[in-house]
């Protein structure tokens, strides 16, 4: 008998083979939830062994990142080698041949390139493996226009008959909604049924664990699963059964965790002052479990401010909201972690400024900045600090911060109409384009950045030089602590805040 994930396998299988035995299309768009992402790659993962949900397929997965289609192009051919390369020993052993030439340059560095190789080790192999599936994950990329030019690029290529190509993606937030062919026949968009909630209640009832801890650990189950999906009235009625239940156990910090999950249902729902009462009254429970000395006591402090703040936040109560974050910025510290300490302080100058306490705003931000400074440079950009630097210089001259924003918003339009031209330029020299033309490309590309990103440093310094001492000290500190390329270039250059939320 299947337990509930492998039931979900066996599932994703036959889906599997309803594409691959009714669809001539080569190139299958799968839609999946984001929370399934663990059990699509379990799914990957088993075609390697013989199990009761194994399609008799060889999947290859490819996490490459996509820059653009030269460089994606080639280095998956190159990712590819390397995979083979390090499975000879293995094939080998298996009494498999290794006797497939393959060198990465003897293939053009196109999507039509990329399809030949794939189609070269699939028809060498086509007696063993069944279909050969690539798997197509860029772990950063996929987002750009240019990723879906590829694949229509890709998919419109000349497939050896044994060859497919697989790009997942998720249906809660959906990258490739454009990924289509005009006449439908080379592209097949198929959505997967898979809840992961459903999955983890099915578990667990299969699974059950003896005595108060399984009851209650059902309980949290149902609950976040209505949290996610139920109306607030059905979150209060499952959270109350649950706080009576640990109440009766004596568990006060898993009844701090199921008030912060009913607090969290009634802010989605607008009940912001059932919320604030919430959070207050998590709190004393909280700082009851610290003072005896629970490991998990300034984190859980933490949570309840945090949420407390959002629910104010929401609410329109900037003031109120500023001084629970600023709370939570003390908890933070208290917690040793450095991170959401930066973050409470950024949206405490955020609800401060909102609220026209300029001064408070100002102190906020500086407070923000001077706990960034004691983050590794390279885990800084990974933070909110570089957003929190922009509102200190927005906080200190609006109009100079606003021209920045505007510059970089310019620099950016430059920059990806380089992009266009090289990808136009590639696309020009066809599914044959020779490596040289492929460098060709890729240096003048990087040529025309050089000089734009040269240009847009020249005129920043200029609008600099109009501002006041305070903004240029305030400006030089930020790109200290951020990088000489802040905040024009790069990832960490001014990136849009992330949603309020408290922390996990």
């Amino acid at each position: 008998m299947l337990n509930p994930v492998e039931k979900r396998l066996a599932y994703i299988g036959r889906d599997w083979f309803a594409y691959r035995n009714e669809s001539g299309k080569p190139l299958l768009v799968w839609q999946s939830p984001a929370s399934a992402a663990q059990l699509m790659a379990a799914f990957f993962e088993s075609q390697k062994h013989p199990t009761a949900y194994a399609t008799g397929d060889f999947f290859v997965v490819f996490d490459v990142p996509f820059g653009h289609g030269i460089q994606y192009s080639r280095d998956l051919k190159s990712a590819f080698a390397e995979q083979y390369a390090a499975s000879l020993e293995d094939l080998s052993h298996q009494g498999e041949a290794t006797d497939w030439a393959f060198s990465p340059a003897d293939f053009p560095d196109s999507p039509e390139g990329l399809v030949a190789a794939l189609g070269s080790f699939a028809s060498h192999y086509a007696k063993r493996i069944g279909v050969f599936a690539a798997v197509l994950q860029p772990a950063s990329g996929a987002d750009k226009p240019a990723f879906v030019s590829w694949l229509r690029r890709a998919a419109n290529a000349n497939f050896a008959e044994r060859l497919r190509l697989v790009v997942i993606d998720a249906t809660d937030a959906p990258l490739l909604a454009s990924v289509s062919d005009e006449k439908g026949e080379r592209i097949a968009v198929r959505e997967l049924q898979l809840d992961s909630f459903d999955l983890a209640q099915e578990t667990f009832a299969q699974e059950p664990v003896a005595g108060q801890t399984g009851v209650f650990r059902n309980q949290l189950t149902a609950l976040i699963a209505l949290v996610e999906k139920g109306s607030v009235d059905q979150v209060k009625s499952k959270a109350r059964d649950a706080l009576a239940f640990v109440q009766q156990q004596k568990w006060t910090d898993q009844e701090i965790v199921v008030r912060l999950l009913l607090g969290g249902a009634l802010v989605k729902a607008a009940r912001f002052d059932e919320a604030v009462a919430i959070y207050g009254a998590s709190r004393q429970l909280a700082e009851q479990v610290q003072a005896a000395g629970h490991p998990a006591g300034h984190k859980l402090i933490l949570q309840t401010w945090f949420g407390e703040a959002g629910a104010l936040l929401a609410a329109g109560d900037d003031r109120a909201a500023a001084d629970c974050y600023r709370q939570a910025a003390a908890s933070a510290r208290a917690d040793q972690n450095l991170i959401l300490t930066i973050e409470a302080l950024r949206m405490a100058a955020f609800c401060h400024g909102r609220n026209g306490d300029r001064e408070a705003a100002l102190a906020c931000s500086q407070q923000a900045l001077a706990c960034g400074a004691q983050l590794r440079p390279e885990v800084r950009g990974m933070t909110t600090l570089p957003v929190a630097a922009m509102d200190y210089l927005r906080a200190l001259d609006s109009t100079s911060a606003d021209a920045i924003t505007r510059h970089k918003a310019e620099l950016d339009q430059v920059l990806a109409s380089h992009e266009s031209q090289a990808e136009a330029h590639a696309l020009a020299a066809g599914a044959h384009i020779d490596s040289q033309t492929a460098q060709r490309i890729e240096d003048d590309w990087a040529a025309d950045d050089r000089r734009a990103s040269d240009e847009a440093e020249h005129r920043l310094a200029h609008l600099l030089a109009e501002t006041d001492p305070a903004f240029q000290r305030a400006f030089a500190h930020a790109r200290g602590l951020l990088g000489a390329d802040w905040p024009l270039i790069g990832s960490v250059a001014i990136p849009a805040p992330p949603p309020v939320e408290s922390p996990s």
